[in-house]
């Protein structure tokens, strides 16, 4: 499990969750049925859904269970969020991750990720560099020629982002880290004692826009494919991928400002917004470098 990917951690919340219902069916179950629920046991499903206003993934590991349980997938759901909710109170002083456990109708659960958590992992992202694990499981597409892959669209959108973040340093929006070979993974990062303020004094995110939230997804969904294990061991498109996260960014670039009236009246919201242009350039060298054999370079 990795701190960087939302979805390995709902992943390892809804297993601990499994582990504890499964305790619970021990007595009731024979071997054989006890042998088909644990195999689709093995396997969690979990997607990330798209919503303005956050982080959200659902579940349908308790469809999975019903037939073989021969109970309704509400009840099994609604057993699980039980669980998770434990789990979380349980482990709530441990600085883990904290998120919201809605179950409907259909027995499909629902994990939203509380702006907190957010804004924790935000500035995780922006105060450490991103390094490749190099997983073994992790399969990846295989490299074709460069004239046959367009580039140029990642490439400018990382440009733009490092354009942008030393016109922040240079406006005194936020103070970057000096660049030294160290820092193998990423060009800047925050240093902890200029951390971003990522809340509103309400606890909530300073984002206003969706905009500003699809960007956030395609960083979530960027390092679900980077550090989450894949269950189907498929090919991951990596030039797919980063082409999807430098869209997201030319939108978030496009209709969010930093500068003019959003510098002066809400320099917290520039701060931020300069934040996630910081975590996007991190991903998108990182994808450039790492996973699709070219240079990220500074300036086009």
């Amino acid at each position: 499990m990795t701190k960087l990917s939302f979805q390995c951690i709902m992943i390892h919340f809804l297993q601990k969750a499994v582990s504890l219902y499964r305790e619970k069916l021990e007595w009731s179950c024979s071997y054989e049925k006890k042998l088909e629920v644990w195999a689709r046991m093995e396997v969690i499903p979990m997607n990330q859904i798209r919503y303005s206003g956050g982080v959200m993934y659902k579940s349908a590991i308790a469809l999975k269970l019903a037939p073989v349980l021969q109970q309704p997938a509400i009840y099994i759901a609604t057993e699980l969020a039980k669980y998770c909710r434990e789990i979380v109170n349980t482990e709530e002083k441990k600085d883990v991750v904290n998120f919201q456990v809605e179950v409907i109708s259909s027995g499909m659960i629902y994990l939203k990720l509380t702006d907190l958590t957010i804004a924790n992992w935000l500035s995780y992202l922006t105060s450490f560099p991103l390094k490749d694990d190099k997983q073994k499981f992790q399969v990846s597409v295989k490299h074709k020629s460069p004239q046959t892959i367009n580039l140029f669209p990642i490439q400018y959108s990382h440009a733009r982002c490092c354009s942008l973040l030393c016109m922040g340093e240079r406006d005194g929006i936020i103070t970057l880290a000096p660049i030294i070979p160290e820092n193998y993974s990423q060009f800047w990062f925050i240093p902890t004692s200029e951390s971003i303020p990522w809340q509103k004094s309400n606890g909530e995110l300073q984002f206003l826009h969706d905009a500003e939230y699809e960007l956030i997804a395609e960083i979530v969904s960027t390092l679900d494919y980077i550090y989450c294990i894949s269950t189907t061991k498929k090919a991951i498109n990596w030039v797919k991928v980063a082409n999807s996260l430098s869209s997201a960014f030319q939108t978030f670039y496009g209709q969010c400002r930093i500068w003019g009236e959003v510098k002066v009246k809400t320099p917290k919201l520039a701060q931020a917004r300069l934040g996630l242009v910081l975590v996007t350039q991190s991903l998108l060298r990182f994808l450039l470098e790492e996973k699709l054999g070219t240079k990220a370079l500074l300036e086009l």
